[in-house]
């Protein structure tokens, strides 16, 4: 499950996709060393990667994401796959050479999320969605491994409308062949994009599911949680899932300790606040049967000072009384998301590089797995991570047993 189709990519793979390729894709090229140049303060001089002898391990060290960092820094480094692999309507080899990887591995099911791309018009992503599906549908016929299609949507609402009404018009018009689309899902950036946001899309997702074959309906959250404090985070766990999100992507917010963080000081809008505090009064009850202490009276009083100081921002301080705080308000949804039967996708390394836990016992999938949640292990990008499945199962075994 939650494994970014590209993000399979190793860096072998690109170095040898470049070798032959990147004096035609220079433009993109030259876009990857910009975007790197930005996020990493100097600029790779991608040529190298092909024209030097040291070059496979120049490109090996700017492409594998091996230290806990931003996810700008992530981002930039990933460009490489963007400029050497460009998605298109008519070439699906790239994919074909991945999904034969990963069967290669001796999986028997490979649920791979990928995108349409914003540049490709009606016509396009129609040629694109039929090819790319024809292809899953021919490679599942020959090999001993199920590949399904997950397709992440942008958080911009009118550019996920849009990819969304396409792969609906699509799945009616090839209800046979669309089969291994498995659902959607929220990814990139979550910053700015709270789940209330996608509400409206959430309610036509559901109708269209008891109208059309229902799709599974997944969602990043509580990944990146940086310019908020962790109560909203973890609220905005709850209402992705609430909203109807089946399966919940990395959820750090709700299982890392937030000892994590001690010493941070966050700077939150105060909209945000305003709108957790207006979730915790009205999950009080569920949430002091679970053990999370709601001081209506507090928050009430917090409400006014924030609405009359009128500044717009408020600081968080991740001191002894906040980490507390936090953990026992993860106790309590984690409780009612059990009930829930809600599917955590856990990526360990991932969590520790771009979630930027710090140590083993921070983790959160130690925290899933010590509160009887219902999670999975999963690899994220292992390409970019230069890690694999194996790899990934030994560091989930060390996390839970730190």
């Amino acid at each position: 499950l939650h494994v970014h189709l590209h993000g399979c990519l190793s860096a072998e793979d690109l170095w040898n996709t470049g070798k032959d390729s990147y004096k035609n894709q220079s433009f993109m090229l030259d876009w990857y060393a910009s975007e790197y140049e930005k996020a990493w303060g100097r600029k790779p001089d991608y040529r190298k990667y092909w024209e030097s002898e040291s070059g496979f391990n120049l490109l090996k060290s700017d492409y594998i994401f091996s230290e806990a960092n931003h996810f700008d820094r992530f981002q930039a480094n990933f460009n490489l796959i963007v400029a050497l692999c460009p998605i298109t309507s008519e070439r699906f080899d790239i994919q074909e050479k991945i999904i034969r990887n990963v069967a290669s591995q001796g999986l028997e099911y490979f649920e791979a999320r990928t995108l349409i791309p914003f540049r490709l018009n009606d016509p396009e992503v129609s040629s694109y969605l039929r090819g790319l599906c024809t292809k899953v549908r021919d490679l599942n016929e020959e090999l001993e491994m199920e590949t399904k299609l997950v397709f992440s949507l942008f958080r911009d609402n009118d550019l996920a409308t849009k990819h969304y009404r396409q792969i609906r018009a699509f799945i009616e018009v090839q209800p046979v062949l669309s089969q291994v689309i498995s659902g959607i899902d929220f990814a990139f950036a979550e910053e700015g994009s709270p789940p209330k946001s996608k509400r409206e899309f959430f309610k036509r997702f559901h109708a269209d599911n008891q109208k059309q074959r229902p799709l599974d309906l997944l969602y990043h959250v509580g990944e990146s949680f940086g310019d908020k404090g962790m109560a909203s985070a973890v609220r905005w766990i709850w209402e992705a899932h609430e909203m109807g999100a089946t399966r919940l992507g990395h959820a750090i917010a709700l299982g890392a300790d937030p000892e994590n963080y001690k010493g941070r000081l966050i700077t939150e809008s105060a909209a945000e606040r305003l709108d957790t505090i207006r979730w915790l009064i009205n999950q009080r009850t569920p949430l002091e049967t679970n053990g999370f202490k709601v001081d209506v009276a507090a928050l009430k009083k917090e409400d006014q000072e924030i609405r009359e100081n009128n500044s717009g921002f408020i600081r968080i301080n991740y001191d002894g009384a906040y980490i507390d705080e936090m953990r026992s308000l993860q106790k309590a949804v984690a409780a009612l998301l059990k009930e829930k039967v809600v599917v955590i996708e856990s990526c360990p390394t991932s969590n520790f590089r771009i979630g930027q836990v710090l140590r083993p016992g921070y983790h959160p999938l130690k925290f899933f797995h010590e509160n009887n949640l219902n999670y999975k292990v999963c690899t994220d990008d292992p390409g970019i991570f230069d890690i694999d499945w194996v790899s990934e199962s030994q560091l989930a075994n060390e996390i839970i047993s730190s």
